[in-house]
């Protein structure tokens, strides 16, 4: 069997398809003609497109679809053969933020007092834009109000403490403490929004004086969003938004990962499908590529591949099968070979060889952002996730969207500093999203899921890696094999599930 036939019998299988004997030899038969590379994709479109989806094509069903002598010309002159709008296009990718340059914490003292400083007049630079925050004091101003007085002023949550439908808030600023109080029974939501509130999170505590370096809270403000429209590029461009694929993992969902490659390059689909993949211009990975080494308790035993080179050799294998005109901007995870310290390096070249040599892609540290055709995206791998859905009431690992949502109301990628999220402390919090996102992409957390907040699309990009026993014993539930689709002109996601094809 040649090269160009087994390849072919290979397109067909992967899409779900047996060939009879009959049908085999018809093939074979064919496939020195100018169109063959064509018709096989053609073959696969009217299986899928097919009211009544033959799992066996015979030779009939093959007759009908290759055009007879008369019709020849018209496949070689270029009748059957489309250029995917996307290769068209210009690729249009803006780099805003790269931690990558950036790092240089050496881990003292002083590099904990820099980075809280940082932190504080930033956020406290946005709180101060926002229309309720008016009339603002300093916190030594409230402090030396009078009793029963109204008072507003910024701080960082330092410790909170919750006893009997009370909450006791130690809050400081860069040179003054105080103590705030918060009652259930005065305003449950109130009691709420305090329970919720990560330490060292800058706030803006609106209340009254009660004694002496204490306050009792009527409200606590975010830094938060604004209110804006959702911002979307002229070009019906698509991206697609994959994270956490775990090459290297026992568990890693090949298959179907082989069917998003198929379906990239216009050899598998319905009609509808293969008119989204012909507009996909970008690629966006964040994070987890391969499952690495030593990344939880006894991963050795669920690693197909123990060696961490060879984990991105299988991955440069994927990744080269994607046309060029597409571009795949990558960030790293957890699992990937870099350190564990927030924020992350771009994946080095010394671990990740195969995947540069492969093809070009855009390797960005963690977090990025980055413009594509003039819309924001904030790229975080989404480590922060964890604490977050493990601290705030109602949240759970079904919904990360909420809990990117709450990070987008914090303005702040990892706001609690020392819990299981790492972060190198630098002289500036690369961890601080001054900008409105217009996409705000994680992944971590292995469940897709989008919404929208405040103009900002929310997209947790689930996983292709099916439930491993560490994940079992969390109690997480993935959403494998579900590729999110953005397109850029109309903002919209589209979710395809590749596990059913």
């Amino acid at each position: 069997m040649s090269e160009k036939l087994k390849k072919a019998v290979e397109t067909i299988v992967l899409a779900g398809y047996q060939l009879s004997k009959d049908a085999f030899d018809f093939l074979k038969s064919k496939e020195n003609e100018s169109y063959f590379d064509e018709i096989v994709q053609k073959i696969i479109k009217e299986a899928n497109d097919s009211t009544l989806k033959p799992f066996i094509i015979d030779e009939a069903f093959l007759k009908s679809l290759f055009p007879d002598d008369e019709k020849k010309d018209e496949f070689s002159s270029g009748l059957f053969t489309k250029i995917p709008f996307a290769k068209e296009i210009e690729s249009r990718v803006e780099i805003l933020d790269d931690p990558t340059s950036k790092i240089d914490s050496s881990g003292s003292m002083e590099d904990f007092v820099d980075y809280f400083k940082d932190r504080f007049k930033k956020m406290a630079d946005m709180l101060q834009k926002r229309s309720d925050v008016k009339g603002i004091r300093t916190l030594e101003e409230a402090l030396n109000a009078r009793i029963n007085e109204k008072v507003k002023f910024i701080c960082m949550i330092l410790e909170k403490k919750e006893k009997k439908g009370i909450i006791n808030l130690r809050v400081d600023d860069p040179e003054h403490t105080a103590t705030v109080i918060v009652i259930e029974s005065n305003d449950k939501a109130l009691f709420e929004k305090a329970r919720a509130i990560p330490l060292d999170q800058v706030v803006c505590i609106e209340g009254v004086k009660w004694k002496e370096g204490i306050f009792i809270a009527k409200d606590i403000i975010l830094p938060d969003l604004p209110e804006r429209k959702i911002n979307n590029s002229k070009d019906p461009i698509y991206v697609a938004l994959l994270s956490d694929t775990h090459v290297g993992s026992k568990t890693f969902l090949e298959k179907a990962f082989n069917k998003l490659i198929s379906w990239i390059n216009l050899e598998v689909g319905t009609q509808n499908q293969i008119k989204i993949a012909e507009k996909i211009k970008y690629i966006i990975i964040a994070g987890d590529l391969v499952d690495g080494i030593g990344v939880y308790p006894n991963q050795e035993k669920e690693l197909a591949i123990p060696n961490l080179y060879e984990q991105y050799r299988l991955a440069a294998s994927f990744l080269e099968k994607i046309p060029d005109y597409i571009e795949i901007i990558l960030i790293p995870g957890n699992h990937d070979a870099v350190r564990q310290a927030l924020p992350q390096p771009a994946i080095p070249k010394d671990f990740a060889e195969p995947i540069y040599e492969a093809r070009p892609i855009i390797s960005l540290g963690n977090p990025a952002q980055i413009k594509l055709h003039d819309v924001r995206f904030l790229l975080y791998h989404g480590k922060s996730l964890d604490d977050v859905i493990a601290s705030i009431p109602k949240m759970d690992f079904h919904s990360p969207e909420k809990a990117m949502e709450f990070l987008l109301k914090c303005r702040h990628l990892a706001p609690e500093f020392g819990k299981r999220t790492p972060i190198a402390p630098m002289k500036n919090d690369c961890l601080i999203i001054e900008e409105p996102p217009d996409v705000f992409q994680a992944g971590h957390v292995h469940v897709a899921k989008y919404s929208i907040y405040r103009g900002s699309l929310i997209v947790n990009c689930g996983t292709w890696q099916s439930q491993t026993e560490y994940q079992k014993r969390m109690g997480l539930e993935p959403t494998p094999g579900i590729l999110p689709i953005l397109n850029l002109n109309s903002m919209q996601i589209s979710l395809i599930n590749f596990m059913l094809w």
